[in-house]
Order: structure tokens, then C-alpha cells, then sequence
């Protein structure tokens, strides 16, 4: 009994262990290598680098890191029947996917949606003097075919 305890300890606990340690370093190392693309991508566009951005960086962490933790600890529960940490190694490869999509994307696309974003705030803005240039396009329009 005791050789049984020591083995599911030692070496079954223990590769468990390693696995979920190469988990958050993976996701760790796929994070930073997203801040620096992403960096990159913001002095490209001429955009400033600030805090703001950097905190982005720190809820996705959160995001991520959070349910790693309770999905780690059901892994280390159910590590008596498992042969590895599956629910850990699911979530930390779908963090990756999402961190390799995110630095994939094109800067210019990005730069595309904020210029659509400013359009759209400012039509937003100014509805009113809008509806009135249409107003008197079509009034003005219907006014010539009268005549």
C-alpha cells in the first residue's frame, strides 16, 4: 500500500505537476511575445504606447489565468484517475490559439476599424445637420422635377 501511495505521489502527482507548470509557461511566454507584437503594431501605426495598453495585457492575464487555476486544481483532484492534467492542457492550448490569432492580425485592419469606429462617432455626432443636408438634397431635388 505504502509502494502505491508513493508512486501515485512521486511520479503520477509529479508528472502532473510538470505538465500544468508547462501549461502557464506556454501561456506566459505566448502572452509576452502578444505584448510585443503588439507594441510593435502601435509604434508602426504611430499610436502611444501607454498604461492603459499595458493593462489590457493584464486583464486578459486574469481572463486566463482564472479559470487555469480552478480547471488546475480539478486536474490535481482528479489526478487519481486521469493519466495527465487534460482540462489544464485544453484550456492553455485554446489560450494559445487565442494569442496566436491575436498576433497574426494585420495592423492595418486594426488601424481600418478605428478609422471606421471615428467615422461612425462622428456621423453618431453630428445626425442632426446630416438629416437636414439630406432633407434639403431630396426636397431640393423634388423641387427641380416640379418645375
Amino acid at each position: 500500500m505504502e509502494e502505491a501511495v508513493r508512486y501515485l505521489l512521486h511520479d503520477h502527482l509529479y508528472q502532473h505537476i510538470v505538465i500544468i507548470c508547462l501549461c502557464v509557461g506556454g501561456m506566459l511566454f505566448a502572452m509576452l511575445v502578444d505584448l510585443i507584437f503588439g507594441v510593435k503594431k502601435a509604434r508602426l501605426l504611430g499610436q502611444a504606447t501607454t498604461s492603459r495598453g499595458y493593462k489590457k495585457t493584464c486583464e486578459k492575464g486574469k481572463k486566463y489565468f482564472t479559470p487555469f487555476a480552478v480547471l488546475m486544481c480539478i486536474d490535481l483532484i482528479a489526478s487519481v484517475i486521469l493519466p495527465a492534467p487534460f482540462f489544464s492542457m485544453l484550456w492553455s492550448a485554446y489560450c494559445l490559439f487565442c494569442e496566436f490569432k491575436s498576433v497574426r492580425e494585420k495592423s492595418w485592419t486594426k488601424a481600418e476599424l478605428r478609422k471606421a469606429e471615428r467615422t461612425m462617432n462622428i456621423v453618431i455626432e453630428n445626425k442632426e445637420d446630416i438629416a437636414k443636408l439630406v432633407a434639403e438634397l431630396v426636397l431640393g431635388e423634388t423641387k427641380k422635377l416640379k418645375q
